[in-house]
């Protein structure tokens, strides 16, 4: 949200001192208490042979749940000394917007610009409505024609602008949209798929795509797979960082000593912003990213979570561009193509497709698939493809901007 110097005053605020005290407190506590289970493990004096294998598994728990303490620690601390940066409106622009939602019945109590990495800014509006509930995307509508561009509710905002005063935030509509199609085929013989895919549009200016395929097949793969992906959604929800997310849970399922518990999962997070993918695969099929009429195979080598210790996670970053689509693979999908013949088959198959519905995009390549298996299912079979976009009207925006720029 571009602004000119002269009409705005930059402050800086913190969290309030006892609310930083607090959080400390709780940071001290958990570092503590992680402290004790490290360094006074339960005493090995006079056990059996069983016992001490008993005892080195409640010694691997208790290093978990310390290094799960000392995390949440890390998190505390650093949201006590969390800073934001805002710009408050001028009197002038702060009394039209005023005007504006008056007459839409909505009260407005502060309003100020915020500072955004991805973004020229975000506006944070505290108000209430006068005349029952105000859907908050109609009222993006009415900033957004105030501001001469695209806003859009944050996804954390309510959904409804009610009798009490609350914040709202609005962003900008991101530089890129993206469009989701999956095509899937259950294992002859069962009623289920072990594998579960989503788009997670949870968290501002991302949209992270999702395929975890769980051990075997059936109810109980299901039942993997969906919880793998319903703790990662959490936890990004939460703040945690990517890897971080997938070490925690990695360690959880290790700790569970439950095979069944193991899965590998796909994990490509799109910053619609900037149009950057980062893709994760931990134990998962390649995928594959498309070009026009190129396939280049994305492969990263790693055991299934719950398999190892310590994961050493890499991650294929790709710039996107528009038309581009980015293509999952469950393991029943690319299982059996290891023959450098089937699986280039495949690529090329990948490549030469000009469908540009992600849906019937997702649905080729698994009918292609199964062909290539034979026509048997063996395994569940997951695609999921996501088309990336530019948005039009930000594109246009942008390249009169630049044009303007050049003309002075």
């Amino acid at each position: 949200m571009r602004r000119k110097e002269s009409e705005v005053s930059n402050m800086t605020e913190y969290l309030p001192e006892y609310g930083q005290q607090k959080l400390l407190l709780c940071a001290d506590s958990c570092r503590n208490i992680a402290r004790v289970m490290i360094n006074f493990p339960p005493s090995e004096e006079g056990l059996s042979r069983e016992d001490l294998l008993y005892h080195k598994r409640l010694q691997e728990n208790q290093a978990f749940v310390a290094r799960q303490l000392l995390s949440m620690a890390d998190k505390l601390s650093g949201l006590a000394g969390e800073s934001y940066s805002y710009v408050s409106s001028t009197d002038s622009r702060y009394k039209e917007i005023v005007r504006l939602l008056r007459a839409e019945d909505i009260q407005v109590k502060h309003l100020y610009f915020m500072e955004d990495e991805n973004r020229d800014g975000v506006l944070e509006i505290t108000m209430c409505s006068r005349n029952g509930r105000v859907p908050v995307k109609d009222v993006a509508g009415l900033l957004g024609g105030f501001y001469e561009m695209r806003l859009m509710p944050s996804a954390r905002c309510p959904y409804f602008i009610e009798e009490e005063y609350h914040s709202f935030t609005f962003v900008q509509e991101p530089a890129y949209n993206i469009i989701v199609g999956q095509a899937g085929a259950v294992m002859h013989g069962e009623s289920v798929s072990g594998d579960n895919a989503t788009l997670m549009e949870g968290i501002d200016g991302h949209g992270i795509l999702m395929l975890a395929d769980g051990v075997g097949s059936g109810e109980e793969a299901f039942q993997s797979s969906e919880k793998i992906l319903e703790f990662v959604e959490k936890f990004l929800l939460a703040g945690f960082a990517r890897e971080e997310t997938i070490q925690i849970l990695n360690n959880l399922l290790l700790q569970s000593g439950q095979e069944k518990w193991m899965a590998s999962l796909d994990l490509c997070d799109i910053n619609l912003y900037k149009g950057i993918c980062e893709w994760y695969k931990i134990g998962a099929a390649a995928g594959y990213h498309k070009r026009q009429d190129m396939a280049e195979r994305i492969q990263i080598s790693n055991l299934p979570l719950g398999a190892f210790g310590t994961l050493d996670l890499d991650s294929a970053r790709i710039r996107l561009e528009e038309g581009d689509y980015l293509i999952l693979l469950s393991d029943g999908v690319a299982e059996g193509l290891q023959e450098e013949d089937r699986r280039g088959r495949l690529e090329e198959y990948i490549g030469r497709l000009k469908l540009q519905n992600p849906r019937e995009m997702a649905r080729a390549i698994l009918e292609y698939g199964t062909q290539l298996h034979r026509g048997r299912v063996e395994d569940d079979m997951t695609v999921m493809v996501a088309g990336v976009w530019r948005n039009r009207e930000r594109l246009l925006r942008e390249k009169l901007e630049k044009e303007s720029q050049e003309n002075i």
